[in-house]
């Protein structure tokens, strides 16, 4: 019981550490303290602001995914990589509006980093369920012929799926 009643009162205080981030929100910030800066603030409580705005970018949105552009100079090794992996997400729910914000010029935004499949925790099932979805949408798009190159590729050069890795 004491536990229920501990939960039932971090929770409002969870979800509203985290109710005020919002795409508008988080570009005044970003342009006010800097995308270093803004990470930095995300991942105070044990990740908590990361997870929730890495996991908005990963539906594929405009919105979120422009947020992920702005964040992107601001990455280091852990955030890029995470940052890589939800707009490599997107990719089947909005599959142009992930391709219009890749860029060479920040890493976690470079066609090979979003479209070679960075992932570490799927499932095999959640993994393929993921390839098939993103071929079909990235076909139907005109600029998509460059990512999916990049992905059967990322395949073609692929060992057997391995759940410890």
């Amino acid at each position: 019981m004491k536990k229920l009643v501990l939960l039932l009162v971090l929770l409002p205080a969870s979800l509203n550490a985290i109710a005020h981030l919002t795409p508008g929100y988080l570009t005044k910030e970003i342009k006010s303290q800097g995308a270093r800066a803004v990470i930095s603030e995300l991942y105070a409580n044990e990740e908590e602001g990361w997870q929730y705005v890495t996991t908005q970018i990963s539906k594929g949105e405009n919105s979120w995914l422009d947020v992920a552009s702005q964040l992107a100079p601001g990455t280091d090794a852990a955030s890029a990589e995470t940052l890589s992996s939800a707009v490599a997400l997107a990719i089947p729910h909005n599959p142009a509006g992930v391709i219009n914000i890749l860029t060479e010029k920040y890493q976690p935004l470079s066609r090979r980093q979003v479209c070679s499949l960075p992932f570490y925790q799927l499932t095999e099932a959640q993994f393929n369920q993921y390839v098939l979805d993103a071929i079909r949408t990235l076909y139907k798009i005109p600029d998509g012929k460059t990512c999916l190159a990049i992905m059967t590729d990322t395949i073609g050069q692929s060992a057997a799926f391995n759940v410890d890795n």
